[in-house]
């Protein structure tokens, strides 16, 4: 809808694809599956907070930093009164675009047939027509809705084509850093939905890169191990919050919820990676050389350097980092928990022996790591 709408109000096609990126993650700053819910409800009371959650995400994420204005403003309402101090047509014309898109689509209800909705939507749109929404993109709306089709390709099985014809994707350049920077952007989701874990995920990137280069990795096998760890996590977007958050032992119940989590990183990122080991390097943190380790149970002759290369970066950054029931640990200590690890063969000795032999330059990065993302009071 929003593609659609940005056409009809003459977007250029470098508008339009802004325009697309904006729309597909307007929510990132709504982590709660509580917040996401409660945004399904047409009138909104203060729905900012999500917005300014989202714009602050965005903001130090590299190639997409130019959304983080338009998602802090895709709830303004064009009278103003709004966080942000826009109104009108001070409001970034994609923000105005998503925010009625998005209350045209809460709308919509999935069990009764699209075409007998729209002339309902558009009654409910109207009355606010110059008071929360763009009045001449109210009235774009209506132009557009007449047609059948309109209402059809937002239920239609074949959204997916419909987009590659709507959407004019520039030609991607610099892929890997363009791939380095969207991991970024999903890696401060997975991160943000926990206050011990603000760095965990870049902390994870920072110290297998380390590890890849002392290790000879080939420069592009270096970068693609900074993705895996900046995505590791990603399957954690599918636990609760609360579980996340929940400072006392976990129940069996909640340890099984959490232990999903490598299973969903694998099926996430295996059919963007079908050819690369980028989503076994990613989803295998938690296996163990011994096959104790979960959710697949590999044992040492299924785990390669670079998955074995993760895990020992997994678990150093969760050690180095404050968790709800202790403090972080000191190196001693770190090295003291890997021993055990070695002992009982579950996690790799010559990786960890690369780690402690270059603690000072993981030190150098986790106080420049630490200074750039430590949460503002």
């Amino acid at each position: 809808m929003s593609v659609k709408l940005g056409k009809a109000a003459g977007m250029t096609e470098a508008q339009l694809w802004e325009l697309f990126q904006a729309a597909v993650i307007h929510d990132i700053g709504a982590f709660s599956w509580r917040e996401k819910e409660s945004l399904l409800a047409f009138n909104l009371h203060n729905p900012w907070e999500h917005c300014t959650r989202g714009y602050l995400i965005l903001n130090r994420s590299g190639a997409f930093q130019p959304l983080a204005a338009i998602i802090q403003a895709h709830h303004d309402h064009w009278a103003g009164n709004n966080p942000s101090g826009f109104r009108k047509n001070g409001i970034p014309l994609a923000s105005r675009i998503i925010h009625l898109t998005d209350r045209v689509d809460v709308l919509i209800q999935e069990e009764k047939n699209i075409l007998d909705q729209g002339p309902h939507i558009l009654a409910q749109i109207r009355p606010f027509a110059g008071k929360v929404f763009d009045p001449e993109l109210v009235a774009l709306l209506a132009e557009s809705a007449w047609q059948e089709s309109f209402w059809l390709d937002l239920v239609s099985p074949w959204s997916a084509e419909q987009l590659v014809t709507l959407v004019p994707a520039p030609r991607v350049t610099d892929q890997i850093n363009t791939l380095v920077d969207l991991a970024r952007l999903f890696a401060g989701v997975v991160d943000a939905t926990n206050p011990f874990t603000y760095r965990h995920s870049r902390g994870v990137a920072m110290v297998a890169e380390l590890l890849a280069e002392k290790l000879n990795f080939s420069p592009a096998d270096q970068s693609l191990l900074k993705i895996a760890g900046l995505l590791h996590d990603l399957g954690k977007l599918t636990v609760p919050v609360e579980i996340l958050e929940k400072p006392g032992r976990l129940t069996p119940t909640e340890c099984n919820l959490i232990k999903r989590h490598p299973y969903y990183t694998y099926w996430l990122l295996r059919p963007v990676w079908q050819n690369h080991r980028l989503a076994n390097w990613a989803a295998y943190h938690h296996e163990s050389l011994n096959g104790h380790g979960y959710p697949f149970h590999l044992t040492a002759p299924d785990l390669d350097t670079g998955s074995r290369l993760v895990k020992v970066a997994d678990v150093f950054t969760a050690l180095r980092e404050d968790r709800p029931y202790r403090d972080n640990l000191p190196w001693a200590g770190i090295e003291q928990v890997f021993g055990r690890h070695i002992a009982r063969q579950s996690i790799d000795r010559n990786i960890a022996t690369v780690l402690f032999d270059h603690r000072h330059d993981i030190d150098y990065f986790w106080d420049e790591l630490t200074s750039e993302l430590l949460p503002k009071t």
